[in-house]
């Protein structure tokens, strides 16, 4: 390692500059080279499942199916609630929000 770093310190301004320069090139070349190599295996993987690879990075196990209602606003019967995530407003003011509970 000391071989490098004397060379490096011989080296005037100019030449690092240089030097520093190579090395980005070399560096994008290589990252290329890498980004090529992942593509092409990325792309066979996703054949394994006769999928394309876009597909694979977008897929999600969990399928998300829309829940059924559970209440039912009174004053307008279009609004509706699940029972998951934030309670609505006009479920909220309700005094008795069972009220509004659909029957199963």
């Amino acid at each position: 390692m000391n071989d490098i770093n004397d060379l490096i310190e011989a080296l005037s301004i100019e030449q690092l500059k240089a030097l520093i320069n190579k090395a980005h090139e070399l560096t994008e070349q290589k990252k290329s080279g890498e980004i090529e190599a992942i593509r092409e295996q990325m792309v066979e993987m996703a054949k394994r499942v006769d999928m394309a690879p876009e597909e694979v990075l977008n897929y999600s196990s969990r399928k998300r199916r829309p829940g059924k209602p559970k209440y039912r606003n009174p004053n307008d019967p279009e609004k509706t609630w699940t029972g998951r995530g934030k309670p609505p407003r006009w479920l909220k003011d309700m005094e008795d929000p069972e009220s509004c509970r659909i029957p199963e």
